[in-house]
Parts: C-alpha cells; sequence; structure tokens
C-alpha cells in the first residue's frame, strides 16, 4: 500500500489532535515541574517550568494549529512544503520517542503514552516517504 506523503501528514495532524486529547485528559501538566526541576539538576541551563491546565490547552491549541492550520498551503507544490513536512515530522518522532521512553523508564503508564507510540511509527513511515528519491518530487497530487 502506498500511501501518499499529503496523506500521512494529514494522519500525523489528526494523531496529533488525539495525542493533545490524551494529555489534557491525563493530566501531563503536572509533570512539567517535577521533570524540569529534575533535569535542572543535572543541567543547570534548563528552566524549571510549571504550567496550568489552561496554559496547556493553550499551547496545545496552538501547536495543532501551527501543524494543520497551513493545509490550503500544504495542498500547493513548493520545496518549502516538504521542509514544513520534514520539520513536523522530526517534531513527531522526538514527541514519541519521549513518551514511549518515559513510560519505559518510569515503568508505568506516562500521560501520552498511548497516542505517542502511535506518532513515533507514523513519523518514521512519514520520514521513510520522505527520503525516497520519489519524495523529492512534490508531495500532494497533480489535479
Amino acid at each position: 500500500m502506498d500511501i501518499p506523503i499529503i496523506a500521512l501528514y494529514w494522519v500525523i495532524g489528526l494523531l496529533q489532535v488525539l495525542h493533545s486529547l490524551e494529555e489534557t485528559y491525563t493530566q501531563l501538566y503536572l509533570w512539567f515541574a517535577p521533570m524540569s526541576q529534575a533535569l535542572h539538576q543535572y543541567f543547570p541551563w534548563v528552566p524549571v517550568i510549571s504550567l496550568s491546565a489552561d496554559w496547556f490547552a493553550i499551547l496545545n491549541i496552538l501547536l495543532v494549529s501551527l501543524l494543520l492550520g497551513p493545509w490550503p498551503g500544504i495542498v500547493k507544490n513548493s520545496r518549502l512544503v516538504l521542509t514544513w513536512i520534514w520539520v513536523w515530522a522530526v517534531v513527531e518522532l522526538l514527541n514519541g520517542l519521549f513518551h514511549l521512553g518515559a513510560w519505559l523508564y518510569l515503568r508505568h503508564y506516562f500521560p501520552g503514552g498511548w497516542t505517542g507510540p502511535v506518532l513515533l511509527v507514523t513519523s518514521i513511515l512519514l520520514l521513510r516517504k520522505l527520503v525516497a528519491p520519489s519524495a523529492q518530487s512534490t508531495p500532494a497530487p497533480r489535479s
């Protein structure tokens, strides 16, 4: 089954919506302060971050808006489009790795742990499509 790049990008966008809902529902925002504090002990340049539920929801809405907002432009053919898709594929790869890694490290469920690995696999599929020789052409089907 040959899934077009643009379709995989759309799937990643929809998965990110589900992922944001899972993170919000399972209160990932409560983990920011203890996680950033632990990192700050080893890496003093890492700030200690605390987020309220409202700010976490706002940041997730902005993230999804950045991902899906440019959709009309993404269906056009350009080098900028491929760059945009590359950036989001890498962001979602790192996002999925983080959630899976946190779950494995803690040895129990971590917020975002169900959809994070799905984002990881989907971003790998998208990145594989992007490095394929045919991806150097356009991501969208021609009309």
